[in-house]
């Protein structure tokens, strides 16, 4: 098939996506970023799509979710409860030619509360990339976004309104690597730009309104195989809007680490370094300290898998001290019993220290699910969340039940 087929294709399911508003989620970088080539997916069980031409696939979804939420506006008095269910239409279209990979994703969620119709939602949004590979040595990703989503009432600690929070995000983004997939040395430079913008409830939100650049750059040197030693260096530019705004900072991170897949049952990325976070203003007191960010998976049987991780780095203020330091850890084991079902089981904790402030949280949370697939194309499901913030101000303690049903369906 010709390139400009596939160009063509595409840019005509851009151009009718773009009518809709994103919740796209961007993906974590990979360890080391694959340069696309032409191979073709086998035919499996999962999703089929539908075949629009030669090299072009479209995959539409739908996912339907029934629960109750016990504690909606995250308190320890006077909780409110509620039944809520969520319809979740997506898309994505795929097209591939010999050099060049490109993809439209579209995906909504549309909440409703029977008990609390003014926390109601409509979140949705629109991203698309456009991977290309230059002779296997160098590989170009482009990405763009627009999502329109919304900060739950309580999950915040801005003035609690009378409506959620609603807010939208939009930015480029581009990824250049130089180095075979299994070349010993290869580095990969990256820069992304993002505008975020609050519309409503503007008394309490306008101050949260920024313009994030992002930079990054990595090289990894392979001492085996399936081995790598890496270094990397990003910094985040967060520029507020308003001018009385005195959080405006430079988040800077220097990692030293290593990627491996060592057996069929085990992988991983482990980066340890300096994390900084520099201030513009000088009313704001600056920090420098070790930060960290692994992601350990092991595989001790082709149908159980363990996955790993933990994290220290920055998350920003949203009404409370200069900033936040976090530390994540988490593990997760999924079982498939057989071809159509499977659990999940999960454990995440984090530790919120409030830069600026006394205050300091420490989160609990559990998960279990369970999936069943009677037919190829759908699956169903139930998973029950159970969520414990402790803090050294009681104000902020609370205990939340999430149960839900869930039904899925695809091509």
């Amino acid at each position: 098939m010709k390139i400009n087929k596939v160009l063509a294709a595409c840019m005509a399911c851009s151009l009718i996506g773009a009518a809709f508003q994103a919740i796209a989620q961007s993906d974590a970088v990979k360890p080391s970023y694959e340069i696309p080539g032409n191979e073709i997916a086998k035919d499996s069980d999962g999703p089929r799509g539908v075949q629009l031409q030669d090299g072009v696939k479209l995959f539409p979804y739908a996912n339907l979710y029934f629960g109750r939420d016990d504690n909606l506006f995250l308190t320890n008095t006077n909780q409110t409860a509620s039944n809520f269910y969520i319809l979740s239409p997506g898309l994505r279209l795929v097209a591939r030619s010999e050099s060049v990979q490109l993809g439209v994703n579209y995906d909504a969620k549309l909440g409703r509360y029977t008990s609390s119709s003014a926390d109601n939602y409509n979140d949705q949004g629109i991203n698309g990339t456009a991977e290309f590979a230059f002779g296997g040595k160098a590989g170009l990703r482009l990405k763009a976004l627009y999502e329109q989503a919304h900060d739950p009432r309580g999950s915040t600690d801005r003035g609690v309104s009378s409506r959620p929070d609603e807010y939208y995000n939009t930015g480029p983004s581009a990824l250049f690597a130089y180095g075979g997939n299994g070349a010993i040395g290869r580095f990969e430079v990256e820069a992304g730009s993002y505008k975020k913008r609050y519309t409503n409830n503007r008394i309490t939100t306008f101050a949260s309104d920024r313009d994030t650049d992002a930079y990054a750059g990595r090289f990894f040197y392979r001492i085996a195989p399936k081995t790598s030693l890496l270094l990397e260096a990003r910094e985040d530019r967060l520029d507020y809007s308003s001018s009385a705004s005195l959080l405006g900072s430079k988040e800077r991170r220097y990692l030293l680490g290593a990627t491996w897949e060592a057996t069929a049952a085990t992988s991983g990325t482990v980066k340890f370094g300096q994390i900084r976070k520099d201030f513009t203003s000088n009313a704001r007191q600056d920090y420098s300290g070790t930060g960290w960010e692994a992601n350990i998976q092991w595989a001790p049987l082709s149908y159980s898998k363990f996955d790993f991780f933990t994290s220290k780095s920055f998350a920003e203020s949203t009404g409370l001290g200069d900033f936040i330091l976090t530390k994540r850890y988490g593990a997760a084991w999924k079982h498939e019993w057989d071809s159509r079902f499977n659990s999940a089981v999960s454990y995440f904790r984090a530790d919120d220290a409030f830069s600026g402030n006394a205050r300091s949280d420490s989160t609990d949370s559990m998960s279990f699910k369970l999936s069943y697939r009677p037919m190829r194309w759908l699956t169903v499901g139930g998973e029950y969340v159970y969520t414990n913030r402790d803090s050294n101000q009681s104000i902020y303690h609370y205990k939340k039940n999430l149960y839900m049903f869930t039904l899925g369906a695809t091509l």
